[in-house]
């Protein structure tokens, strides 16, 4: 063993910074991290923030519910069809893609994404 790797952990107890060289490191392997940057672009990032984020923790903020969006509605419409297509396929193999079991998981998914989409506008505030 070097006695490299044991003079790298003295200097870092040490505060003092190094470079841990690896044998087939190349320079696009390396990220270049400013002490500076670290704490500048956090507070930048939260000056900026005016609402909630999904993930966040900001009980001060209120969330309020608002309509669907007709676009978002059919793109969520379109991912549960292929959804289904793809389990279908899993399971059924090609019999998914017959002409009454495609219209069918179609016309299910277009009902039901009419029922809530109607739900969802009369339930909003909006």
């Amino acid at each position: 063993m070097d006695d490299d790797g044991a003079a790298g952990d003295d200097a870092a107890a040490a505060g003092d910074s190094f470079t841990e060289e690896y044998e087939l490191a190349t320079e696009a392997d390396v990220i270049q991290v400013e002490e500076g940057a670290a704490t500048d672009t956090g507070a930048a990032a939260d000056a900026e923030e005016e609402g909630a984020v999904a993930g966040s923790f900001a009980p001060d903020l209120e969330v309020t519910p608002d309509a669907p969006k007709p676009e978002n509605v059919v793109f969520v419409a379109l991912g549960v069809c292929i959804a289904i297509l793809a389990f279908g396929r899993m399971f059924l193999g090609a019999e998914i893609y017959a002409p009454m079991t495609l219209g069918g998981v179609i016309l299910a998914v277009a009902v039901g994404t009419a029922a809530l989409y109607g739900f969802f506008v009369r339930t909003s505030d909006a």
